[in-house]
């Protein structure tokens, strides 16, 4: 899917999300292991209901206009499978997939995903039904050399997408860029570039930095602003053990919003994770729209792992009801 420039924050965070929600279970001696590739193949499913009332907002700050009111449900599927590759070992810490705060080596990734949704609307004027099949494929990189950091990406969609009896296709592609800098090991700046797809290009900013604290323990803190310093995201990640075998994870982020967009608004969200031992976890996320996630994994080996993950959103604000669910099987060397 195209990027948004009001989604450009999450799209070009330096700092994985994936490693955002949590963890629980047994006990094994722990043992930091090294791997250099990554692949991860998920399979999910999406259920939302909307009953939205008639909304009246002001774009500019001075005309209002109307979105009529509509009911709308939708369903979908989607299977995805990304790979990255590092060109020196990641060495974990502790935990099998826990690493570095701030990452040092250059790497390649690839991924390609496929989508299929069904959607019902009933609106004021008329009720719609529409299919939807979409595919995503990313390519990229980055190459890391004398503490500068070069990357690049691109990214194509296709989307085949079903009225009623009308049908029509579409498809985008974008290119991204980025060029950033290790001051330290533990402190990195980035700059990042997207094309947008249309000619709506844009640029935004980062900056990463790791507290070492004993140990593998660390406080990590990012910091992401759009090219018009309207969007700024701030998070932080706490990583420590608390006896020879477990591991903890806290971590939060809030962004503050000035954008003119009518949907503009603050939000935060927070996370915990617990780590009974290198192999076996729990985790869990909440957001102030009521978001919530609970997610389990398990490595079957030092290479292979199985997890699965519930979301849920009852959101009164946009009279939104969402529940979800996804498998997913990963294997590192």
């Amino acid at each position: 899917m195209k990027p948004s420039k009001f989604s450009k924050i999450s799209i070009l965070s330096p700092v994985s999300k994936i490693s955002g929600i949590a963890l629980f279970l047994l006990s094994t001696t722990v043992q930091a292991e090294s791997y250099q590739s990554f692949s991860v193949l998920t399979y999910s499913q999406n259920s939302s209901k909307i009953n939205q009332p008639a909304l009246i907002y002001s774009q500019n700050g001075t005309s209002q206009e109307t979105l009529p009111a509509y009911q709308s449900k939708w369903d979908s599927d989607s299977l995805a499978l990304f790979s990255k590759y590092y060109f020196e070992e990641q060495q974990s810490l502790g935990p099998l997939n826990e690493f570095d705060y701030i990452n040092t080596s250059s790497n390649i990734y690839a991924s390609v995903s496929s989508d299929d949704s069904d959607s019902f609307t009933s609106g004021s004027d008329r009720d719609l039904n529409w299919q939807s099949s979409s595919q995503t494929v990313n390519v990229g990189g980055q190459w890391i050399t004398n503490n500068f950091i070069f990357g690049a990406g691109y990214s194509y969609f296709n989307n085949e997408n079903t009225f009623g009896s009308d049908k029509y296709d579409n498809s985008d592609s974008y290119y991204s860029a980025e060029l950033g800098y290790l001051i330290s090991d533990d402190f990195v700046i980035n700059a990042y570039y997207n094309d947008g797809g249309d000619g709506d290009d844009f640029f935004s900013y980062s900056a990463s930095y790791n507290l070492q604290l004993a140990d593998s323990d660390y406080i990590g803190f990012s910091y992401n602003v759009d090219e018009d310093f309207d969007i700024h995201q701030l998070s932080s990640r706490y990583f420590f053990s608390f006896s020879e075998q477990s591991y903890m994870v806290v971590g939060g982020d809030y962004i503050l919003d000035n954008s003119n967009h009518f949907l503009a608004d603050d939000s935060w969200s927070i996370n915990a994770s617990y780590y009974y031992d290198q192999r076996t976890s729990m985790s869990v996320y909440y957001n102030d729209d009521d978001y919530y996630g609970l997610s389990a994994s398990y490595y079957i080996n030092d290479n292979y792992s199985v997890q699965a993950s519930y979301n849920s959103n009852n959101n009164d604000k946009y009279e939104v009801d969402q529940d979800g669910y996804s498998l997913s099987f990963s294997a590192q060397f």
